[in-house]
């Protein structure tokens, strides 16, 4: 299967991050993606791993627009790009877990060491802004926004930092409607809205179950139905954060001794791109079927990260492993970690985990 990098020259969650940006009164150096705002006032919705294969499966008739994600395609890294308009080279935040000089390997929306589970943990050791170039232009921007979030994600760490500003929360996909109707009524320049269904449920099930794949249908029609009403105020916009790609094999890494004992620190990253860190050259010990192997060098030249800041070359790894197949490369960091249980992942460079749709109304 051939591999598929982001476009960040116009044709990515990036670039359309650098429009949205400017349409709230705050430029960016990066590319907008080429799309006409026709009001000023906007509604974005995120459908998280609602990915194109959905759309296609789905046989969706509303147009839409084919553009990428980033790279690693995990939430983590594109929210932060999607409200910083940075590449995950300029905002450092490189995969579900990040390695930093400053405190080790970070598992960053939790904003917690790897394989612990209290939240926000390194709060109060180390600023989460000191470690990440993270600026959000909704705090730069003077117009006025709001974002309605899933539970308690308003009061996570990494939320206030790559984001900022006002939020409402929902339990259910019901009252997030509710609640965007009541943002529109408020008069709000922006809102966002975050739904996490998809995801969660391709995690747990499998990417194209039954369950998942009328899960999708309906959200994704529910949501169209109910912002419609909107569109002469705002210009309304619903894409995801990446796809989904089925499971096919776990390869546990704690398994692998010849390789662990060579790494200079616990393997990083996302189990479709895991980085390792090692002052060895381990060439020979890196063979598996359908899967590339990149060299630094070789991750820098390919251009996966968009431009890379110079403090953060350090985070991407002396290697990195990416399938082309199913395979997902699990690092158990903790006891009972059942993260190998999955049946759905993302964060590679298949077509299906780095195509996401772009709906405009």
């Amino acid at each position: 299967m051939e591999f598929k990098y982001p476009e960040y020259n116009g044709n990515s969650i990036y670039n359309l991050a650098c429009k949205i940006s400017e349409s709230l009164g705050v430029e960016q150096e990066g590319k907008s993606i080429d799309l006409n705002f026709e009001k000023k006032k906007t509604i974005l919705i995120l459908m998280d791993g609602f990915g194109i294969n959905y759309v296609k499966k789905l046989n969706i008739k509303n147009d839409y627009k084919k553009i990428t994600t980033v790279f690693p395609s995990t939430t983590s890294t594109v929210l932060t790009t999607l409200f910083t308009a940075k590449t995950p080279g300029e905002h450092g935040i490189i995969g579900y877990t990040n390695y930093t000089n400053e405190i080790g390997i970070v598992n960053t929306m939790r904003y917690t060491f790897s394989g612990y589970d209290v939240n926000d943990a390194l709060s109060s050791l180390k600023n989460f802004n000191d470690i990440y170039s993270v600026k959000s232009y909704l705090k730069e921007s003077k117009k006025k926004s709001i974002s309605i979030l899933f539970g308690r994600l308003n009061k996570s760490v990494f939320t206030n930092s790559t984001m900022g500003g006002e939020y409402m929360t929902y339990k259910y996909i019901w009252d997030s409607l509710y609640q965007l109707d009541k943002c529109v009524s408020m008069d709000y320049d922006f809102i966002y809205l975050y739904i996490p269904t998809v995801d969660s449920l391709a995690h747990a099930y499998g990417t194209y179950e039954n369950s998942v794949m009328e899960a999708a249908e309906y959200i994704f029609n529910y949501v169209i139905n109910k912002v419609e009403k909107y569109k002469d105020k705002y210009n309304i916009l619903l894409t995801a954060d990446h796809g989904h790609f089925p499971v096919s094999e776990n390869i546990i890494m704690n398994e692998r001794k010849d390789i662990l004992k060579s790494l200079d620190i616990m393997p990083y990253g996302d189990s479709r791109a895991l980085f390792l860190r090692t002052r060895n050259d381990i060439d020979d010990l890196l063979h598996f079927n359908d899967t590339d192997v990149f060299k630094k060098d070789e991750i820098l030249k390919s251009g996966m990260l968009g431009n890379v800041n110079e403090k953060y070359i350090g985070r991407i790894g002396d290697y990195l492993l990416v399938p082309h197949d199913g395979k997902c490369y699990i690092y158990q960091s903790k006891i009972n970690d059942d993260y190998h249980l999955l049946k759905s992942h993302h964060g590679g460079l298949t077509e299906d985990e780095q195509y996401i749709p772009l709906f405009y109304m």
